[in-house]
């Protein structure tokens, strides 16, 4: 029986004989299994901290309401400072600077800035409030942002038509 396998395997072409030279008696041992199960559960465990990394990294990304709101405070002061003109209404403000009128709305959940009534400039996000009211030569503003969180700020602007002097 040996013999006749020998024959045959004189008759195979050399092509077929490489292919059999490659298949060895190893075969797939128990720490291969071992080694590839730690890869995998090494990998698997790694999923939930690099989610939770990308998660911490979009909320990073996203300024709190203070800052948003010290940027639009401080903008609004200067630009009311310099405006003429100011006409306070509980949801609007406006006024002339430059030349140009400026009026500060709500739009949907943001306060928006216009320029001649043009334009779209979100200057606040997340508003579900807010309210002008006129003080003496200023402008009181009330906002709640939508998390709950109130804030609130006074705008002063300088008018020689109510007897004040230029200095």
């Amino acid at each position: 029986m040996k013999k006749c396998v020998f024959n045959i395997m004189k008759e195979v072409p050399d092509s077929m004989k490489c292919v059999s030279q490659r298949v060895n008696n190893k075969g797939y041992t128990l720490i291969d299994s071992l080694l590839t199960f730690t890869v995998f559960c090494m990998i698997s465990l790694c999923i939930p901290l690099i989610m939770k990394g990308f998660s911490t990294i979009k909320n990073d990304m996203v300024p709190p309401h203070y800052y948003e709101w010290n940027l639009f405070n401080e903008s609004l002061k200067d630009e009311l400072w310099r405006g003429e003109g100011v006409v306070v209404t509980p949801d609007k403000i406006f006024f002339i600077v430059s030349g140009q009128a400026i009026s500060y709305e709500k739009y949907n959940q943001s306060i928006r800035r216009r320029v001649n009534n043009r334009g779209h400039e979100v200057v606040l996000q997340a508003v579900d409030s807010f309210s002008f009211a006129s003080i003496i030569q200023g402008v009181h503003m009330e906002l709640e942002f939508v998390g709950g969180e109130k804030v609130e700020g006074e705008f002063f602007y300088f008018s020689t038509g109510q007897g004040g002097e230029i200095p």
